[in-house]
């Protein structure tokens, strides 16, 4: 018994040392306090040498912002990005009082992009899952600070409901969260196998990306989020809010292969944006959920997506429209459309 409370108390120094080097502020980054006081670790190339619209990078649940690093990659310096990790994931603390909501996270992101983004400077959100729902969300109450949105295999707030198949696995995808986060805070981090995605990175970040994983905090947080989709998605009655933004709409083979429904919430989404915007849907051969962004091959297609979007609508900006009233609640999101307007 002395044994095993000695090996579980240097696991768990291992783990607190780990905590310490994932909440450094990563260099050459900044922090934005949110009007729920959480604190949002940010980076990017920003800078006023562009008038291009920032691409913003929107991370899933039980993710992190390096997910997009192939992406930001090959944008290097010459196109303008900013990545962030939602309150509770790396480096970003949440210090919002009471019970998290996905409303939390949206108004995060659109204090982000008020404080980082210069006045009268457009921006595109690109989130990945259950980014792309809560970038849908904060694209509404934008206005005409969006240029665009893209949708990397993203969430739906009808999924739940309308797919039997994840309103079946919904269950065991909270137990597994949980599991994570408890194994993890009694300091077995140093166990964990690396994750497939995190394997396929980029070298430069996949040392960070695992002490990421490796603390528990991360899942954590991810059980906060999922347990907010469990409570908030099952009361989506539709339709999906209108937007007078261009979209780009990106589907994963193996996720609509798997769950067809989900397809045609892709296709919903696509349809909630304005007929005289730019709107295209693309399904990414081969890849699955993560693998659209940290494979390098299917990321290498969904860059292509992504950039030749992007040349089509930079300079199409949207008519000025106003954003909705604070406190409005936006309905939640959708993913593919099958066509391109």
């Amino acid at each position: 018994a002395l044994l095993a409370a000695g090996g579980a108390a240097v696991l768990g120094t291992v783990a607190a040392a780990r905590r310490l080097r994932v909440t450094d502020t990563p260099h050459g980054g900044t922090a934005v306090t949110t009007r729920h006081g959480n604190e949002l670790s940010v980076q990017g190339t920003l800078d006023g040498r562009s008038t291009d619209p920032v691409v913003v990078f929107v991370h899933g649940l039980g993710a992190c912002p390096a997910y997009f690093a192939w992406i930001a990659r090959a944008f290097g310096a010459d196109r303008p990005w900013l990545m962030y990790n939602r309150a509770g994931y790396g480096p970003s603390r949440r210090r919002a009082d009471g019970e998290f909501t996905l409303e939390e996270s949206v108004d995060d992101l659109v204090d982000l992009v008020e404080a980082a983004v210069p006045e009268g400077r457009q921006v595109a959100l690109m989130g990945h899952s259950l980014g792309g729902e809560i970038s849908r969300r904060a694209a509404v109450r934008l206005g005409s600070r969006v240029n665009s949105v893209v949708y990397v295999d993203s969430s739906h707030p009808g999924q739940l409901t309308r797919s039997a198949q994840q309103g079946a696995t919904a269950p065991r995808i909270g137990e597994g969260l949980r599991t994570m986060a408890i194994s993890l805070r009694l300091g077995f981090g140093s166990l964990m196998r690396t994750p497939d995605p995190v394997a396929n990175l980029p070298e430069q970040v996949r040392d960070k990306v695992r002490m990421e994983f490796a603390d528990s905090r991360v899942w954590t947080a991810a059980v906060r989020e999922w347990k907010a989709v469990e409570q908030d998605f099952p009361s989506f009655t539709g339709p999906l809010d209108a937007l007078d933004t261009h979209a780009l709409v990106l589907s994963a083979q193996r996720t609509v292969d798997r769950d067809p429904d989900h397809l045609l919430m892709h296709k919903d989404l696509a349809d909630a944006h304005h007929g005289d915007r730019t709107v295209r849907s693309a399904v990414i051969e081969g890849a699955d959920h993560d693998g659209i962004l940290t494979d390098p091959q299917y990321a290498a297609a969904t860059l292509r997506h992504l950039l030749a979007f992007l040349a089509d609508t930079a300079a199409r900006e949207p008519e000025a429209r106003p954003g909705l009233p604070a406190g409005t609640e936006p309905s939640g999101l959708t993913a593919a459309s099958e066509e391109n307007r």
